[in-house]
Parts: C-alpha cells; sequence; structure tokens
C-alpha cells in the first residue's frame, strides 16, 4: 500500500452500522449467491468511513493516528492487512 493511494468503495456493498460494529453485505441477483456478511470492528469501521474516493491512505493513517492511542508501525501493518482484507472481498477498488 502506498501513501498516495486512494481507494473507493465498491456500490456493490450495502453498509449497516449496528453498535460498534459495522456490517458489510454484497449485493447479488439472487440469494443463492449470498456467500458472505463481512463484519468490522470499531476501529476497522472507521477506517471504512473515511475511505471515499479522495483521501489519500496518508491521511486517513493521520486522522487515524490522532484518534487512537497507536503507534504509526502497529496502524501500518493493520491498516495493510486490512485493505487487502477489502480488496480480496471486492469490497474497495
Amino acid at each position: 500500500m502506498k501513501g498516495s493511494s486512494i481507494f473507493k468503495k465498491n456500490r456493490d456493498i450495502v453498509t449497516r452500522k449496528i453498535e460498534n460494529e459495522t456490517i458489510l453485505v454484497p449485493l447479488y441477483k439472487t440469494s443463492e449467491e449470498l456467500d458472505c456478511i463481512y463484519t468490522l470492528n470499531d476501529i476497522a469501521g472507521r477506517i471504512w468511513e473515511l475511505i471515499d474516493g479522495k483521501k489519500s491512505m496518508t491521511k486517513i493513517e493521520k486522522i487515524l493516528l490522532r484518534e487512537y492511542d497507536v503507534t504509526e508501525k502497529k496502524l501500518n501493518a493493520e491498516l495493510a492487512g486490512l485493505l487487502k482484507d477489502l480488496k480480496d472481498i471486492k469490497a474497495i477498488i
């Protein structure tokens, strides 16, 4: 992941926030095609909120470093893992 990378959400993903979790539901033509519903914890949900097709990953990192008590190294590792997972399920492009 490069700091200048900008991601946007796949429009075929519906998002719902329930309590401290963000639920991602891929849209399909039929219920038989529904493979998974994805649940994001509070921090991953915040990252999901910040992915808007405009903010660079550097900007998102700076926001998260201000909002959470985490080291830059740990944040970069967690963020890279989450972005890989979101790409794998085609939630971001």
